[in-house]
């Protein structure tokens, strides 16, 4: 979904009257008459779920209880999902995870340390840094596979060690790889060349609502979900622990930030259209459930 359509939409399914639209998002006249055309459809679909958005939370919570689950696809004896997703591209290498030394800062100075940073100096990651970053929120250990089970093992606790969270990496300023969106294998301990195209980066700014720090960062990792990688285990109640194991990520991230000097800011306010959009996902078997920006800490004033 475009910016236009989706600031036409925000406004619209809100009770703004078109003239109100045009003063808020700046389109003119004759663009809000050809989008209302154009998205007539979806505005009416959007309407008539909205009475079902109010309660959407309450339900959420209310129906992943157990005593509404039937039996779960791995009880069914369906067969198990993948625990890595295929991707292809150009392969790039990281530093080994067994080289790496950022032993420079205690956990408990990390922890007390550790704040959301929005503003970055213009220096750029090492490779190495990166490596350690992505080690310490979504490495794999170790990797297990059989007929009736697929599973990874990794520096954060994800339920059922289903682990459906994966990790891509915008990179702007990373000693070594070019800008461009890559997929981190968790496996292999590399990167895959997704997107190294202008607008790519551009279309991440947009689709994270223009946050200044998305443009400045020396690099954002977008991690997506991927349900059925918990739900074949865990049924419906698999989309709670979804995004409890996007924030156990997320933790691990800020606190090895701290340790190159670093920081980060977990960011949930993105447009979820234009994020996958970019990504190439379709946003029901894969999406994208969190965002971090991350750079070096600037120079105290």
């Amino acid at each position: 979904m475009e910016p236009r359509t989706f600031d036409y939409l925000y406004y619209k399914t809100r009770g703004y009257a078109n003239e109100d639209i045009h003063q808020e998002t700046g389109l003119s006249l004759e663009e809000i008459e050809l989008l209302e055309n154009a998205v007539q459809p979806l505005l009416q679909e959007i309407n008539e779920a909205k009475p079902k958005a109010k309660t959407i939370g309450q339900d959420f919570v209310r129906l992943t209880r157990y005593i509404y689950a039937d039996k779960s696809d791995q009880e069914c004896g369906l067969p198990r999902p993948d625990a890595i997703k295929a991707r292809s591209g150009e392969l790039f290498a990281l530093p080994a995870v067994a080289k790496l030394d950022f032993g420079k800062i205690s956990l408990q100075d990390a922890i007390t340390q550790r704040r959301s940073l929005r503003k970055y100096s213009e220096a750029n990651l090492s490779l190495e840094e990166l490596s350690f970053l992505l080690y310490a929120c979504s490495w794999a250990r170790d990797f297990r596979s059989n007929d009736r089970m697929e599973i990874t093992f990794r520096n954060v606790p994800s339920a059922g060690s289903r682990h459906p969270i994966e990790t891509f990496v915008n990179v702007h300023r990373v000693t070594g790889l070019k800008p461009g969106l890559y997929y981190y294998h968790p496996i292999k301990h590399c990167l895959i060349l997704v997107d190294e195209s202008p607008e790519i980066q551009n279309r991440i700014f947009e689709g994270c609502f223009r946050q200044e720090m998305v443009h400045s960062s020396a690099v954002n990792f977008i991690f997506t979900a991927v349900p059925y990688r918990t739900t074949w285990r865990y049924s419906q109640r698999g989309y709670r622990y979804l995004y409890l194991d996007a924030g156990h990520i997320g933790q691990n991230l800020h606190l090895a930030a701290e340790a190159i000097d670093g920081g980060a800011c977990m960011i949930g306010a993105f447009l979820d259209e234009g994020m996958n959009d970019a990504l190439k996902i379709d946003g029901i078997e894969e999406f994208v459930i969190y965002i971090a920006a991350v750079g070096k800490k600037p120079a105290a004033e």
